[in-house]
């Protein structure tokens, strides 16, 4: 009986503990299961606040840029707004249209057909746009109104600028208040193109008219904001919204998991240490694998940030000025066509204007490579000829090879056979190779393209320099973002270390190769190699 008792004391005791024990590891796995819900709404709303910050500031972007043109041609007449708006038009940004009300009054827009209606309408007047049109007057600043249903009958995001003269005119001093510009967005396909359409998770927005916390629910549902489901800002011009993620599905396999728990613990007692111990070592690589993935959430997370902040700037800092030095420079070179002794004027307007679209090409060679690494790079495939590409390529940096006094000999045949592939990325590829070979070749050297067919039908395209060359180690560091071979003649050029990394990235997009063979004080040899036809269905 001694032995029964002491026997049934131990056996109670174990019971008694595998239960203790199972309800703590039913509490944890609870636990385990809610953080990483957490954690996987955190990264999918991070991912879809910074698409929605990207993709706004290619719209913002444009805004800035029609608000430099007027403030400096603030006479614009109709047809010089339309010829303005038609290039920014070109960029893919979810404009609907573009307008100008000076005076608080609409007088321009664009298109035309799609948005006569609103000409004539006075802010002023308009009690559900009022408010937003003068807080812009009154800050100075962009503000962002909606989504709201526009004159027009569009579903739309509404960002408005103000705008001041930059000169004196007949009628108001520098610094004056000309008017608004305002881009409508479409918000529908500015929230798809985002990726709010989630197989995982409902996405819910508020903040309406940029006003975070307060504001009103405008997609999804209100109830997510008011559990405990994870929630993010995306900043706006003048505020921010509110992101929250609720997930579609339950997890079921907290059950499953409870249910084996405690079957372990009723039918295994007596390998309730070896359980035990299993259980605890697989606790603790679950926890460090949660930490790991907690930390390369944080750094994605920075990362995705410095990257939005760092475009933000750049489209803040460098579009006014940028725009008023190309501006004020064509209006310049425009004066001096019509005159001939203006001493020295003529030569620094061209310095302008040359560097105005020197850095409009670097943040242009940016956004490109942003769109390649982030997925959103889209090809247009058409029936092009590489003679004629070579051909323009030449033709555009004539003035360089002029001056950099070198040879160029281009032995691309004129019976080649054509591509099917992407005309724009073809000519930015060969622009960008030319003008490296350029930039690197001392005077007197050669320049060299050619051009052949391969047995397999594939077109390899070789361009040849006599330049400085590079060693390993430097064409390692050349094929990188942003980097650049260590030269005293590399360091002297200008440019952002953005042309060999953004000619591999959109060989990769059309499915071609490449390969560079260099030798420091012979020269580089940049081989790419095409298929004849390519099949959209492998384009990005």
């Amino acid at each position: 009986m001694q032995k029964t008792g002491l026997f049934l004391a131990m056996s109670s005791t174990m019971i008694v503990v595998i239960i203790g024990f199972t309800i703590f590891l039913e509490g944890h796995s609870r636990s385990n299961l809610e953080r990483q819900a957490r954690l996987g709404s955190l990264q999918t709303l991070t991912v879809i606040r910074s698409n929605l910050e990207r993709e706004l500031n290619k719209a913002l972007f444009q805004l800035g840029a029609l608000v430099a043109y007027i403030s400096v041609n603030p006479e614009i007449a109709s047809e010089d707004f339309n010829i303005f708006t038609q290039n920014l038009f070109r960029k893919k940004s979810h404009i609907i249209s573009l307008g100008a009300a000076p005076d608080m009054v609409i007088k321009y827009v664009y298109p035309y057909e799609e948005n006569k209606a609103a000409l004539g309408h006075d802010y002023r007047d308009l009690e559900s746009q009022r408010e937003l049109a003068f807080l812009a007057k009154d800050t100075g600043q962009q503000v962002m109104a909606g989504p709201l249903t526009s004159i027009q009958g569009w579903h739309v995001l509404i960002a408005r600028a103000p705008v001041f003269l930059a000169e004196d005119s007949e009628h108001k001093a520098a610094g004056s208040f000309w008017g608004l510009v305002s881009v409508l967005i479409d918000a529908e396909e500015l929230f798809n193109s985002a990726g709010i359409q989630n197989e995982a998770y409902d996405i819910s927005m508020r903040g309406r008219d940029a006003k975070g916390h307060d504001g009103e629910v405008f997609y999804g549902n209100t109830d997510s904001f008011a559990g405990e489901n994870m929630s993010l800002s995306v900043n706006v011009p003048g505020g921010s919204w509110q992101l929250s993620a609720t997930p579609k599905v339950k997890q079921n396999s907290l059950s499953r998991e409870i249910m084996t728990i405690r079957l372990v613990g009723l039918f295994l007692c007596l390998t309730v240490i070896t359980f035990t111990s299993f259980r605890l070592r697989h606790i603790r690589e679950q926890n460090l694998a949660e930490k790991k993935l907690a930390r390369a959430l944080l750094e994605a997370e920075k990362a995705n940030r410095a990257k939005s902040e760092f475009l933000a700037k750049m489209s803040h800092e460098l579009r006014t000025p940028l725009n008023a030095i190309i501006g004020f420079s064509d209006l310049i070179s425009s004066i001096m066509q019509n005159k001939t002794d203006e001493g020295k004027v003529g030569e620094y307007a061209s310095d302008i204007n040359q560097s105005g679209y020197h850095l409009l090409e670097i943040i242009n060679e940016i956004l490109d490579l942003s769109k390649v690494e982030a997925g959103n790079f889209t090809t247009s495939i058409d029936t092009i000829y590489i003679q004629d590409i070579a051909e323009q390529s030449l033709r555009l940096t004539r003035n360089a090879i002029t001056k950099a006094e070198l040879e160029t000999i281009n032995k691309i045949s004129d019976d080649l056979p054509s591509l099917q592939s992407d005309e724009r990325m073809i000519r930015q590829i060969f622009y960008n190779l030319v003008s490296n070979a350029i930039k690197f070749t001392p005077p007197g050297g050669t320049i060299t393209l050619s051009a052949s067919q391969q047995q397999d039908g594939a077109m390899k395209i070789t361009i040849t320099d006599t330049g400085i060359g590079m060693s390993e180690e430097d064409l390692v560091v050349a094929m990188q973002t942003f980097g650049q071979a260590d030269s005293h003649m590399v360091r002297s050029q200008q440019g952002t270390g953005l042309g060999l990394p953004l000619v591999k990235a959109f060989m990769e997009l059309l499915g071609g190769e490449i390969s560079i063979q260099s030798e420091v004080g012979v020269g580089t040899e940049v081989t790419l190699l095409f298929p004849v036809i390519f099949s959209t269905e492998n384009m990005a």
